[in-house]
């Protein structure tokens, strides 16, 4: 059995201040510029230069352009001959694309995960959505959320299902965002998204492939169900398409 790298991923920082020496700008500027459209703050849809963007938040070209580069290969940004980039848009029909692959995915690596994942692990990686108050909060729970995502996936041993799953987690941080804490956004998403780790834990734990698959699935659905809540109820101010 190929043995997958688990690969965990820091919390998302909104600042390059304090940055130690050995982070390079164009790191850092990925990091930056990534953090503001998984909350956002670069709103979907949104237009821009890469003039603008290095002004804007004061960056040096050269890691801008970088920066956008990775961002366009993550699908996170569109590039526009001649016109720069845009923040590719949140609409009904990628959310649906999106979670229709998900649900053909994440059950089934759950199930192979069961019985093998170190659930100790996966406890520590948890984190309760409830409790993320304050934007870097936020933003460390959707980092935390995917690492715990990833122990999954990298236990299934299946390393072109991890790529798949770790490509769709690019497109998906932004979805857990909005849906768990955008506007319009409740206690009561919050605390079934954190039900819904729980019950995948314990299936796991249990070594019961049929229940790992069926608490995935239910958690997939949950999440595609609040982020299309978001986007229909107007609230987050995002177009619809």
């Amino acid at each position: 059995m190929q043995e997958v790298e688990l690969i965990m991923v820091a919390p998302a920082s909104t600042t390059i201040s304090g940055m130690d020496g050995s982070t390079r700008q164009s790191d850092a500027a990925f990091a930056m510029l990534k953090a503001e459209i998984i909350a956002c703050r670069l709103a979907p849809g949104s237009s821009f230069s890469e003039a603008a963007l290095s002004m804007r938040f004061g960056l040096a070209k050269a890691a801008t352009r970088s920066a956008l580069t990775r961002l366009a290969e993550l699908r996170l940004v569109l590039p526009v001959a001649r016109h720069g980039y845009t923040v590719a848009p949140v609409t009904v029909q990628s959310i649906r694309e999106l979670f229709e692959v998900r649900l053909i995915a994440e059950p089934k690596a759950a199930a192979l995960a069961a019985g093998r994942v170190d659930t100790a692990a996966l406890r520590r990686l948890n984190k309760a959505p409830q409790q993320a108050r304050t934007a870097d909060e936020r933003l460390a729970f959707v980092a935390a959320n995917r690492a715990f995502h990833r122990a999954i996936a990298a236990a299934t041993g299946n390393a072109r299902l991890y790529a798949i799953l770790d490509t769709l987690a690019d497109e998906g941080e932004r979805l857990v965002h909005l849906g768990l804490f955008g506007p319009g956004s409740g206690e009561q998403d919050r605390a079934a998204a954190d039900e819904g780790h729980e019950a995948l834990i314990a299936a796991l734990e249990a070594s019961d492939p049929i229940a790992a698959e069926r608490a995935a699935a239910v958690h997939v659905e949950h999440a595609r169900d609040i982020a299309l809540a978001r986007v229909l109820s107007g609230t987050a101010k995002i177009p619809i398409g």
